[in-house]
């Protein structure tokens, strides 16, 4: 299936693509939920929905293929040019920019910062 520039446009906002995803499903006289149990293995509704508020590769895969695209061309700010995705993997770094904070309490061993140091 070709894509269109208004079509492009719907699919690179977040807030428009799920509307235009059960609106395609609803062309084809099926529904989100349709597309949950028909897939191997079965899968919730709800889990499914999940693929519009974070990357869910597998659930990605499901919705593409029921509206007939690529995933990358449902979600093309998951994927880069190659059509590989784009994920950050674990958490995110801590900033090395900010001072560490002294958590030793002098007060309680006794000791004067002068004499520590």
């Amino acid at each position: 299936m070709t894509l269109d520039d208004h079509t492009k446009d719907l699919l690179a906002d977040p807030k428009r693509r799920r509307d235009w995803v059960i609106y395609q499903l609803r062309l084809q006289g099926r529904s989100m939920a349709d597309v949950a149990q028909k897939a191997e293995p079965p899968v919730r509704r709800q889990t499914l929905y999940n693929v519009f508020l974070r990357p869910y590769p597998r659930m990605e895969k499901l919705v593409a293929d029921a509206v007939g695209l690529k995933p990358e061309q449902v979600f093309p700010e998951r994927y880069d040019r190659n059509g590989l995705p784009v994920r950050r993997m674990g958490r995110p770094k801590k900033s090395t920019t900010k001072d560490a904070k002294d958590s030793t309490r002098t007060a309680r061993r006794n000791v004067s910062r002068q004499e520590a140091n």
